[in-house]
């Protein structure tokens, strides 16, 4: 009989719906909660879920990887751009598990706006789905996944000589990985510098921009990743001293550096990136990035929140932006919960 996997999806991830953030005023509707049974598969359960712009995926019990939903771009990884389970019978055994290489299975996953990604068993990356902007880390931008025999043939996101995944995050249009050397290195889209690397070329979209050639990111001097979160358009990293840094678009104060100034373009901008003031004495524990916010979970097991909030987002009972003006983290309260 096959077992129910009942769940809360909630979109709240390296990405928030149905925004590029090209612009300031591009805001996005507020995060939905909707309360959905998924038939997974004989005799199948879950062990991590992500969710997507209108897509979603589950890390099985088994450690096999299958994904659902709007299929534009081949973002479920079964060899075509057919949506699956948007009618009668596409679920369950009915719905393929992903083709991650002979012998392969998946370790983490993560789920952005058009691509999806997954830490393999040898702790090898593989991304499939849209490639517009390199997202999947592969010296092109072909689209992987939604054509016969593809996904047999995607190869592995080339990290560095030697180097290896521990974690995944994907953004609107970029992926990020923390390296097991603790370092951190972004690819795809990066006009708002959120690869944080110095520059706003994209980086995955042709021949010799992976490897030994995407740089790590200068998290600064001595400091490494423990945790990392990708946004629409902005990055975070969680490091080794408790602290929180975000790079990229900034436009309502999502970096939470008290000013709406984009940094990543020029490497002096990184080196110069300071940590983000969560309240005297406190530090970060977890983070999250969406849209054009940002939050974290802090040592005391209080949550903030920063940046856009016109749907009180933030949680602090307004709908005032935090993050953009000086003074304003001092001031950001810890959410009510």
């Amino acid at each position: 009989m096959n077992k129910i996997l009942h769940i809360i999806l909630i979109f709240l991830f390296g990405l928030t719906i149905f925004s590029c953030a090209k612009k300031e005023e591009e805001k996005t509707e507020a995060p939905k909660i909707a309360e959905v049974t998924v038939d997974t598969t004989t005799g199948r359960t879950a062990t991590a879920i992500a969710a997507g712009q209108e897509h979603t995926c589950a890390l099985l019990d088994n450690a096999s990887v299958k994904c659902w939903g709007n299929n534009g771009h081949g973002r479920l990884g079964i060899d075509t751009n057919e949506e699956m389970g948007n009618e009668t019978g596409e679920m369950g055994d009915n719905l393929p598990s992903i083709d991650l290489g002979t012998g392969r299975t998946a370790t983490a996953i993560a789920a952005g706006s058009n691509h999806s990604c997954a830490i393999l068993d040898n702790a090898s990356v593989k991304c499939w789905g849209r490639n517009n902007n390199g997202q999947l880390g592969i010296d092109n931008t072909t689209d992987m996944g939604d054509n016969t025999g593809e996904m047999a043939v995607l190869p592995t996101v080339n990290l560095g000589t030697g180097r290896t995944a521990t974690a995944i995050a994907t953004g609107w249009y970029h992926s990020c990985a923390i390296l097991d050397n603790a370092s951190v290195k972004c690819w795809g889209y990066n006009t708002y510098a959120m690869l944080g690397i110095g520059h706003n070329r994209n980086m995955g979209d042709n021949t010799g921009e992976m490897g030994d050639n995407l740089p790590s990111i200068d998290l600064g001097t001595g400091r490494t990743a423990t945790a990392i979160a990708a946004g629409t358009n902005h990055s975070c990293a969680l490091l080794d001293n408790g602290s929180v840094k975000c790079w990229g678009y900034n436009a309502s104060g999502q970096l939470g550096i008290e000013n709406t100034t984009i940094m990543g373009r020029n490497s002096s901008e990184m080196a110069q990136l300071t940590g983000i003031n969560l309240g005297t004495g406190r530090t970060a524990t977890a983070i999250a990035a969406g849209d054009l916010h940002t939050c974290a979970v802090l040592d005391n097991a209080s949550v903030k929140c920063w940046g856009w909030n016109d749907y009180g987002q933030l949680g602090i009972d307004n709908t005032t932006q935090m993050g953009d003006g000086p003074g304003e983290m001092d001031l950001l309260l810890g959410i009510d919960l």
